[in-house]
């Protein structure tokens, strides 16, 4: 038989089936592990390399079937939901047998259902009601297509549409394998998975990795965006921008126009928010070094936040950003760190130079000079 035909699917979802009663899983059971929730699932999305095909399913299958009463899934390798996007009632009825992100709905885990069947057996699948091995997921059919990592041709996650007895027709198999092919075509495109960077650490020019400097204003609004990854409302953005001088309107606008300069899919509404795996900054990436190798946040970090930028919230992230790199400097007790903070945005920190000088194990020359240069510090202080 050949893979993804009608009769193939049967056959696979016949030998699901035989192997969840050996396995002895309940068909009645209506709680389908969820593993991973909060912080570890967020910490879980924002690495993962599905992240990067979230704006072609948006476009091609978000766009084109929640509003009939489908939901639409991406999920991970080991058939995990990661994303679920659908109107608010139909994921109410999901979540009843615990259809939600975080969740395991893998072969081995729920017995036969698309995405799991589909990840397991790196095939388009489509299962009808009944064919489902759990009893609460009879009144649901299914479409999933898995996705392949373009260098390595293994499957990483699979993308699913999981409503009425249209999301199993052959139309739907179709839709989601053709996305699927877009989104590997998309991460073949972009083989950092489509991450862009934004450089703002100690520049007057912030600069954003394929398409050069930005506008100070799209600067800030990137920074913010980053730094709050469940969102903004206008209202909270325009404080954050500008306290008192800003308007919903504006910010619209301003939005508008980011959207012009980036692609209409890089940045969500209501709130605004970034696309999960679409940018991470330099700032981030420090931030993210401190608690684990001071020398390289140090080295990694040129100067302050926005230099250029009285935004409160920008302000409030660098003078934060800054306090952090410097305590940690100073408290690591590394040469290496304090030579590369008195080298760059410490050089005029007088207790970087006193904590540097009285390190042990510096040559001579090297304590007798980082012990001047913070007597010159201190007296031109002291001054």
């Amino acid at each position: 038989m050949t893979a993804g035909t009608p009769a193939a699917i049967k056959a696979l979802v016949a030998q699901s089936r035989e192997r969840s009663r050996r396995r002895g899983i309940d068909p009645e059971r209506v709680d389908p592990p969820v593993d991973l929730q909060g912080v570890e699932l967020s910490a879980h999305l924002a690495g993962h390399p599905m992240a990067a095909v979230l704006p072609v399913v948006e476009k091609i299958l978000v766009a084109g079937v929640v509003d009939s009463g489908h939901l639409v899934a991406v999920a991970d390798v080991d058939g995990r939901l990661l994303w679920l996007y659908g109107d608010r009632g139909v994921r109410t009825r999901a979540e009843r047998m615990a259809f939600v992100p975080g969740a395991l709905w893998s072969d081995d885990a729920v017995g036969a259902n698309a995405p799991g069947l589909a990840i397991r057996h790196d095939v388009p699948v489509r299962v009808r009601g009944e064919e489902h091995f759990l009893a609460p997921a009879h009144s649901w059919s299914c479409s999933a297509a898995p996705v392949h990592d373009p260098l390595t041709g293994r499957v990483i996650g699979g993308i699913d549409v999981t409503g009425t007895d249209s999301a199993a027709s052959a139309e739907m198999l179709a839709l989601v394998r053709a996305t699927a092919l877009l989104a590997e075509a998309e991460l073949r495109s972009t083989p950092t998975g489509g991450v862009r960077r934004l450089e703002a650490l100690g520049t007057l020019r912030p600069t954003l990795a394929g398409l050069g400097p930005l506008t100070r204003r799209h600067a800030e609004i990137l920074v913010l965006l980053s730094a709050y990854p469940q969102g903004l409302s206008g209202g909270a953005l325009a404080e954050l921008l500008a306290a008192g001088r800003l308007d919903e309107v504006s910010i619209r606008a301003e939005m508008s126009r980011l959207r012009r300069v980036l692609g209409p899919d890089v940045i969500g509404s209501r709130p605004y928010r970034l696309s999960p795996g679409v940018l991470e900054t330099d700032a981030a990436h420090v931030a993210g070094l401190v608690d684990s190798d001071v020398a390289a946040a140090v080295a990694a970090y040129p100067g302050p936040l926005l230099p250029g930028s009285d935004a409160p919230g920008v302000v409030d992230l660098r003078e934060e950003l800054h306090a952090r790199v410097r305590a940690a400097a100073l408290a690591a007790g590394s040469a290496q760190a304090l030579r590369n903070w008195v080298a760059g945005p410490g050089r005029e920190d007088p207790d970087g130079w006193r904590v540097l000088g009285s390190l042990p194990g510096l040559s001579a020359a090297a304590t007798s000079s980082a012990r001047s240069v913070y007597r010159v510090l201190d007296d031109r202080l002291g001054a």
